[in-house]
């Protein structure tokens, strides 16, 4: 068994992170084939992708709650095995409604493996550790969307290749069920928690500030890498592969961002001045990308310079979660409301930029970039006086 808050152990965390990002986006490189195969319109076909993400959405605050009950192992543990059978389900799916369900259920896997292995980092370490470690989790995100492009993306256009994408994903979960065992067991003086945290959590302004900035976020950036392989390989006739990799390429450089935060933190950055510089960087990147008459490879670093950006605002959103927690004992209540409304974000940001996929639909883009970047900027504790103090993790220039 891994020791708590040891890196063998944030490393697997982090591991199960990569797969459940994966749960969504595995879908991605082949939905053209999935659409086909079950008479989806190419508009809607962006709810095939984002489905899972509805589980977390309503529920992903109970789950943090029953993970401060059960222990994050048990969570994490079940997690493994909804996924699995989700996969299972989808790979022998033979009718549209048989293949959403079971995607719904892995949504359950979905929803459990995220909120378990955050909350496990966030209560099994502190101080410098907790800030790296947590900018190492959100890169999780980036880096699960970019080894899936990698991966599934030579399944596409290959009739019911597309069903292996899941099948494999099956045997993944498997292993990694089997390895939960690594994990360390809930503390045995752990005392059950009540229902009523809940509405602690819900009563404290900090959770929901955090929450907010989060689902702008993930809003925006799901949808632009959701929709990225189809856009590119529509707007510039290049093939599904080399489409695939300009994401790869652009959640590598996300990740670099995400795990930037943490050093960055530790060394006494203004939290304001990484905020404001992440999400300027995000911007320009965001409209570069979906600016009328932009060439294939300009629209490739726009790409990355997009990624980059929002990866800094995002390890610095996740930073902040244990500050924001009324106490030690909700962290995984406090952080199942911020994985809720940025899985809200994740399961809408991919239908609305699909349904932009006509003539006009830049301009709603930009709009679309711009107001999410205002939308995960201003909730930020950041910006008044006392900022400092609320936030609890770095000096703030005045």
């Amino acid at each position: 068994m891994f020791a708590a808050g040891s890196w063998p152990c944030i490393l697997l965390l982090y591991l199960y992170g990569l797969v459940a990002t994966s749960l969504v986006t595995q879908s991605v490189p082949v939905i053209g084939d999935i659409a086909h195969a079950f008479g989806v319109p190419i508009a809607s076909a962006g709810w095939i992708i984002s489905i899972p993400s509805l589980v977390t959405a309503i529920a992903a605050m109970g789950g943090g709650w029953l993970s401060d009950n059960v222990g994050d192992r048990r969570v994490i543990f079940w997690g493994c095995i909804a996924a699995f059978v989700g996969n299972l389900g989808v790979f022998c799916a033979q009718e549209y409604p048989v293949l959403m369900a079971f995607r719904l259920l892995e949504g359950v896997g979905y929803l459990a493996l995220t909120v378990g292995a955050v909350t496990m980092i966030m209560r099994t370490t502190q101080g410098s550790r907790r800030s790296i470690a947590l900018g190492l989790w959100t890169s999780h995100t980036s880096c699960g969307i970019g080894l899936t492009l990698i991966l599934v993306a030579p399944l596409a256009q290959k009739g019911d290749a597309w069903r292996w994408a899941f099948g494999g994903h099956a045997v993944i979960m498997a292993v990694l069920a089997a390895a939960s065992v690594l994990l360390p067991k809930m503390d045995p003086n752990h005392v059950s928690r009540r229902f009523v945290d809940i509405a602690t959590v819900l009563r404290s302004r900090g959770p929901w500030r955090i929450a907010i900035a989060s689902c702008a976020s993930a809003f925006i950036q799901t949808g632009i890498m959701a929709a990225l392989t189809v856009y590119l390989a529509r707007t510039y006739s290049v093939s599904i592969p080399a489409a695939a990799g300009v994401g790869f390429g652009a959640e590598i450089v996300n990740a670099i961002g995400c795990l930037s935060v943490g050093v960055m933190l530790k060394n006494d950055w203004s939290a304001r001045m990484l905020a404001m510089g992440g999400g300027l960087v995000m911007l320009l990147g965001g409209l570069a990308l979906y600016a009328p008459d932009v060439s294939f490879m300009a629209a490739a670093v726009a790409t990355a310079v997009f990624g980059f950006g929002i990866g800094i605002v995002n390890g610095l959103i996740w930073a902040m979660v244990p500050s924001v927690s009324p106490s030690r004992e909700t962290l995984g209540a406090t952080g199942g409301l911020v994985a809720q409304a940025t899985y809200l974000g994740v399961l809408l940001g991919p239908p609305a930029i699909f349904a932009t996929m006509h003539a006009q639909g830049w301009t709603m883009r930009l709009m679309l970039v711009a107001g999410a970047c205002v939308v995960q900027l201003l909730p930020l504790p950041i910006w008044g006086r006392r900022a400092r103090n609320a936030i609890g993790i770095t000096p703030v220039a005045h």
